[in-house]
């Protein structure tokens, strides 16, 4: 069996500032480890359960975060980033088993994260895929359904993972944390550990073909920028039409075409 993770920082447990998120900054260190402990337990999780081949992308900021030396040897990772539009989910394709998201965040245009953002926090005020606001989860697990490969499970503060099991019950899912405004409530990172190896252990334990593979015949991509100047000037892309002077829509039933106008903003 073969398993993809994909895995950010921002739903990492006990993070709540954006300076944690960034090299160089107090904290980071700290929850560059918390990150590397909670992708190694759901790796532990995997191999206990009999997976032989675990793919993992370091899919935040410059992609090289994750200590590899901390990880089960079995794992390797993709570092850095080749502006392939599966982007957060590269090289997921059709041989893999199962996809699993860790330390994923609430998306923009909500109040369930400090560091709550889709994509470019400083371009993209919000975005939406069939009339429903697309955080990253959103936006990566229709890009796992496109290769037919379903999410089992996925971890991250508790809007994103209430959006989760909305979406699909189930997944298996670990709530990190609870933000109100600024701030956020944390479970214990250890805590948090042992709820992951649990429930990923669970995910892919279970009869795969319980997990549905959500494509639709056709998506309609709606992004609201924080600038009209940019809305203009994606209105340009082919096929997109600008809406209002803050956002633009995009209407296909090719999946990696979402991706792709995503990859070029």
């Amino acid at each position: 069996m073969k398993v993809y993770i994909s895995a950010d920082i921002e739903g990492v447990t006990g993070i709540s500032n954006w300076d944690e998120t960034h090299k160089g900054h107090e904290g980071y260190e700290i929850y560059r480890l918390q990150m590397t402990k909670e992708v190694a337990a759901a790796c532990k999780a995997l191999l206990e359960a009999g997976v032989t081949e675990i793919l993992v992308k370091d899919a935040h900021e410059d992609g090289k975060n994750l200590i590899h030396e901390l990880l089960p040897k079995e794992v390797k990772i993709i570092s850095g980033w080749s502006n392939h539009p599966l982007s957060m989910i590269e090289g997921l394709d059709e041989s893999f088993d199962a996809a699993v998201f860790i330390g994923y965040h609430s998306g923009a245009d909500t109040n369930g994260s400090p560091l709550k953002h889709s994509l470019n926090p400083d371009k993209i005020r919000n975005i939406q895929i069939n009339g429903e606001i697309a955080d990253e989860f959103l936006i990566f697990a229709y890009g796992a359904y496109y290769l037919k490969v379903p999410v089992v499970a996925v971890t991250g503060d508790g809007n994103l993972i209430r959006h989760v099991r909305r979406f699909d019950s189930k997944i298996e899912t670990v709530a990190t944390g609870e933000g109100f405004g600024g701030a956020l409530v944390s479970i214990h990172p250890e805590v948090a550990i042992e709820r992951i190896y649990k429930h990923v252990k669970k995910a892919v334990e279970a009869d795969l073909n319980q997990y549905a593979i959500h494509n639709q015949k056709e998506y309609e991509l709606v992004v609201e920028f924080t600038r009209h100047e940019d809305a203009y000037k994606y209105s340009f892309y082919p096929g997109v039409e600008q809406i209002s002077e803050y956002s633009v829509c995009f209407k296909t039933n090719d999946y990696m075409q979402v991706l792709s106008f995503l990859l070029f903003m």
